[in-house]
């Protein structure tokens, strides 16, 4: 039977970040569709977190046999839930997820139209990525691209999801800065998801950090388990 995994990156990111995970699941013989996230025509300060939704909806809808699974990660994580809300998948693993409306961190911040993360420095990219080596952050260093503003106060706001029906995996680094890992471990617990807890992780972690492979293979054999 064919099986595709859907690769939905975080923000400010691209298709490169799945590529520890995207050999893995290619050599375990799924069919891997790894999107880059596009701004609409008008620009990133113009785009809307269902314009990103929208793009994920097609990939998802162009495929039309076998089993079929989303993986997001970050912003990702939302938009594999709510891209199967409107088009169910077989199963979903969230890493490191924002949460929707309800597991929404309650620190306010401000968001300006453009998130300038592509002039961020290396060093910045170094320190957000203390799990993984000097090689990948510098891989990634090169690869940051502005996100908009808009669709971080729209996540932050809460964007209302019902509680997925497929077999879910909630994968959460214990040291990650960005999302909370409680909110990971509450939204596992309120989804009846399975919940994986990895120690010393950041947020880009389990995706870019010297054990990303091992987080990917995990993947893999919860899938074999749970399909």
């Amino acid at each position: 039977m064919v099986r595709t995994a859907i690769f939905v990156h975080g923000a400010g990111g691209g298709g490169w970040e799945w590529k520890a995970w995207v050999p893995a699941f290619s050599e375990s013989g799924w069919t891997c569709v790894v999107p880059d996230l596009a701004p609409v025509p008008e620009g990133i300060s113009a785009t809307h977190f269902q314009d990103y939704l929208d793009q994920v909806l097609q990939y998802r809808h162009s495929i039309t046999e076998g089993l079929v699974v989303l993986i997001g990660a970050s912003m990702g994580g939302l938009l594999a839930i709510k891209a199967n809300e409107s088009d169910p998948v077989d199963a979903l693993v969230l890493i490191n997820s924002v949460g929707p409306k309800g597991f929404v961190s309650e620190v306010f911040s401000e968001y300006p139209d453009v998130m300038e993360w592509s002039k961020g420095t290396l060093q910045e990219s170094l320190e957000a990525m203390p799990d993984s080596d000097q090689e990948t952050g510098q891989f990634a260093f090169e690869r940051w691209r502005d996100e908009s503003g808009q669709v971080m106060r729209e996540i932050h706001s809460g964007i209302p999801s019902q509680k997925p029906s497929c077999p879910t995996l909630v994968i959460v680094g214990n040291r990650d800065l960005e999302v909370a890992p409680s909110l990971g471990v509450q939204m596992a617990k309120a989804f009846h998801a399975e919940l994986r807890v990895y120690k010393d992780m950041s947020h880009v972690g389990p995706l870019l950090g010297r054990a990303a492979a091992s987080v990917a293979d995990d993947t893999l054999g919860w899938l074999e388990l749970s399909l």
